[in-house]
């Protein structure tokens, strides 16, 4: 609803052309700020993080002003189909600042200053458009653009409209009234305000600036993106925070534990939460971060390492809240998404833009509840564009690590960096969990979250959680004697969950298994080398016909590399493994007999191959080459047909971890990388982004995605028609080193009409049941 006053006489300057939307320029300003409203009434504190200036009234203000430039008569012909206009109207939106500048301090001039004129370009792009000292000044034809009687009515809105709707919007109490004076548009006056604005981060880029004093200015440009960003995709209200009591997520029926019971009393605080799998971590989490409901998070952010787990505590977390209060982001969120509308959907095109809808949603930070990748998070620290916003959005956020294990030294540098400077200086707060805590990872963590509160299940919980009885078994798992065996539990009527360490190994088992008699019914086959949409159909196979209150649970074997370990709510009755660190076999024993609810479960792991097998310890020196598994399996010759006592498997990693080669080689990674991240928040300033760091972002990832060669008409015909979602349903990721040696080997190639997309061919087998097959089992770099 317009509120009262409305500026009729505006009606003819827009703001956006009619391709997107069509809205005036009074229409957009409006919901700008009705967006920046919600955003106050999300986070009324944030103020306090910005000292002693009125942060709400600069952004109210500011953001008044930010779009007055577009009035300029260029940009207004250019929106009804006119040609290209070469200025910045934000640059010229400074043209007004002079009209409120008497009710602002001159800290806070500087800031709205800065928060109209960075809310699309960084400063860097600003500056080599107007440089100072030309002899014309570009600046001088700017102003040439807003006619006088424009001007006049641009003054008018602002006298008789920008204090009512203040109150109009509730923000009276943290924006002060202002009577605006009108004022001649003067060049000379814009760069003096350009003038403020960089010196402002030139003061900001110095050397020796404490980050503190970085942080308004990301409030600043992150509030303003993120309200405008809203506004222009036509989000009609933000969502507000989950108000649930603690209680309401534990589910019907199930008992509540103790450690659920403490992580809700604790959540004022930063936790380290250790508790057997499928005893009910998730539910802990979400305790601590909703409490009694009376004093939500801002925002709830849900990390895990892999996307198999990530897609499954998206449906999970659905199911308990709502669609519309849970998102979902990482590298192949979409494919996801579409996975799961497409069938409630009549027409492919409706599914497409729910998708689209969705991913936009996750990057205007609207969901009060995110299931992501810790990746998406550090995209803020390497400084990408945006990442003010970003971090804006993790202000009085609460944080949700789980299996915190998972990461390698250098990645978990990376993320517990992140965490310092969040817990630091944006009032974040982090509860951290997993069934494996080594000691020397708790050491990194309790100084990162400045001695957390550790919550640990009872004794009594972790001895009913004695589920699994263990095995060390000579050989291999591929050797025919083994393979016999297996197939004859599934026959007997088992669910076994077979797991092994590489891609190709994951093949082979599932091609032995079949010759052993069993059939397509009776195996699964899951591993990073499918295609997006097999491996999405996948994923909802296991979890409905493995999951531990499924109605269906046909005998089966299920073959898998590392992408089962975590947080898939599977409950399957045995367990065959390759040999691998401790911390990654727990989590596979947590997916058998998850509910504890079967007795005592074998679980049987295999004392070769015990070189790593170029996946764990891996080192040039082959002496040296999967030390971690060897010294894994010696802890484990100690505890050979125990029942396996949860309480004491911490001594277990700390005896692992204590090994000086171990300890380290992890300490080295952790303690190099760590001094990295310092050098890299150390740089981290508003107003500008780095373009350079982007690729240093991806160099994370060693990935590079593939169309099989059977797929690439249906690939192309797709993109070309535009369906783009569809058409990454054939997309098989490999690793870098696999893509170099297909290429070196002539099976790579790029695909053909794919226009400016640059997709590889790959010309090797695939088929639904393997995946993309490269017929070796000795060398294998893809290994997840």
């Amino acid at each position: 609803m317009k509120p009262s006053p409305w500026p009729d006489w505006l009606d003819d300057l827009l703001a956006k052309s009619q391709q997107y939307g069509g809205e005036t320029l009074a229409d957009h300003t409006w919901d700008v700020l009705c967006r920046l409203a919600d955003l106050y009434r999300l986070r009324p504190h944030l103020a306090d993080l910005a000292g002693e200036v009125r942060l709400w009234h600069c952004l109210y203000w500011a953001t008044f002003l930010h779009d007055f430039g577009k009035a300029a008569a260029g940009f207004q012909r250019r929106l009804r189909g006119g040609p290209a206009w070469s200025h910045r109207h934000e640059v010229l939106s400074l043209a007004f600042v002079d009209a409120i500048a008497h009710g602002l301090s001159d800290v806070e001039q500087r800031w709205v200053v800065a928060a109209i004129v960075s809310h699309h370009r960084d400063a860097p792009e600003i500056h080599e458009l107007y440089p100072p000292g030309l002899r014309r000044d570009p600046l001088s034809g700017l102003c040439a653009e807003l006619q006088p009687a424009t001007t006049d009515l641009l003054h008018r809105w602002l006298g008789e409209c920008a204090n009512p709707w203040r109150t109009a919007l509730g923000m009276a109490d943290v924006v002060a009234e202002i009577n605006p004076q009108s004022h001649p548009i003067d060049a000379r006056r814009i760069r003096h305000w350009l003038s403020v604005y960089h010196q402002w981060v030139n003061t900001l880029t110095a050397a020796g600036t404490a980050t503190t004093a970085r942080i308004p200015g990301i409030l600043l440009r992150g509030m303003i993106t993120t309200a405008d960003h809203m506004a222009s995709a036509h989000l009609q209200q933000l969502p507000e925070p989950i108000r649930h009591s603690w209680q309401a997520v534990i589910p019907a029926g199930r008992e509540t534990y103790s450690h659920q019971v403490a992580s809700a009393g604790a959540s004022a605080q930063h936790v380290l939460l250790m508790a057997p799998t499928g005893s009910g971590k998730t539910e802990a989490a979400l305790a601590w971060a909703l409490a009694d409901g009376s004093n939500p998070p801002a925002r709830i952010f849900y990390t895990l390492p892999y996307q198999a787990s990530m897609n499954a505590m998206f449906d999970r977390l659905r199911h308990l809240f709502g669609d519309d209060v849970v998102g979902l982001q990482h590298g192949r969120a979409a494919q996801a998404l579409y996975a799961r509308f497409r069938d409630g959907e009549e027409w492919a095109a409706t599914t497409v833009r729910k998708v689209q809808w969705e991913k936009n949603l996750n990057l205007l930070h609207a969901r009060p509840l995110k299931v992501l990748s810790p990746y998406q998070l550090l995209k803020a620290l390497f400084q990408l564009r945006g990442f003010e916003a970003m971090l804006t959005d993790y202000v009085q956020a609460g944080f949700i690590f789980d299996e915190i294990h998972a990461y390698e030294p250098e990645r978990l540098a990376l993320i517990t960096g992140l965490m310092r400077y969040l817990r630091q200086h944006i009032a974040a707060r982090f509860f951290v969990m997993s069934a494996t805590f080594p000691t020397l990872i708790i050491e990194q963590l309790s100084d990162v979250l400045d001695t957390p509160a550790i919550i640990q299940a009872t004794p009594d919980i972790f001895a009913r959680f004695r589920r699994h009885q263990l095995h060390l078994r000579d050989g291999e798992l591929t050797d025919p004697a083994i393979i016999t065996e297996i197939a004859a539990a599934v026959r007997d009527g088992k669910q076994v969950l077979v797991c092994v360490n590489t891609v190709a190994r994951a093949q082979m088992v599932r091609d032995l298994l079949m010759q052993a008699g069993l059939s397509d019914e009776q195996l699964i086959l899951i591993h990073s080398r499918f295609t997006y949409g097999d491996r999405n159909r996948l994923e909802q196979t296991i979890v409905e016909r493995c999951r531990s209150n499924s109605a269906r649970r046909p005998p089966l074997a299920l073959v898998s590399t590392q992408v089962v370990e975590v947080s898939l709510d599977i409950d399957l009755d045995t367990l065959y493994s390759d040999p691998a660190p401790l911390e990654a076999l727990l989590q596979r024993f947590g997916r058998v007999n998850r509910r504890a609810a079967k007795g005592i479960c074998p679980v049987y792991i295999f004392r070769q191959p015990n070189d790593g097998q170029g996946v764990y310890g891996r080192h040039r020196d082959p002496e040296q080459a999967g030390h971690i598994v060897r010294v894994t399996l010696a802890e484990l010759e100690r505890h050979h047909g125990d029942i396996v006592d949860e309480a004491a498997v911490q001594t277990w990693l700390d005896t692992i971890y204590a090994d000086p080669l171990l300890r380290q080689q992890w300490l080295t990674a952790y303690q190099n990388m760590s001094r990295q991240v310092e050098q890299i928040i150390n740089g981290l300033c508003p107003f500008q982004s780095d373009a350079q760091r982007e690729d240093e972002f991806e160099q994370m990832f060693d990935g590079v995605d593939m169309v099989p060669a059977c797929f690439e008409r249906d690939y192309v015909n797709l993109l070309v028609e535009e369906h783009f979602i569809e058409a990454n349903d054939f997309l098989v990721s490999i690793s870098k080193q696999r893509f170099a040696i297909l290429r070196s080997q002539g099976k790579v190639r790029p695909a053909e009409e794919t226009g400016r997309r640059r997709v590889w061919v790959v010309q090797t087998p695939y088929d639904s049941r393997n995946g993309l097959s490269f017929g070796d089992t000795a060398i294998d770099p893809d290994w997840s």
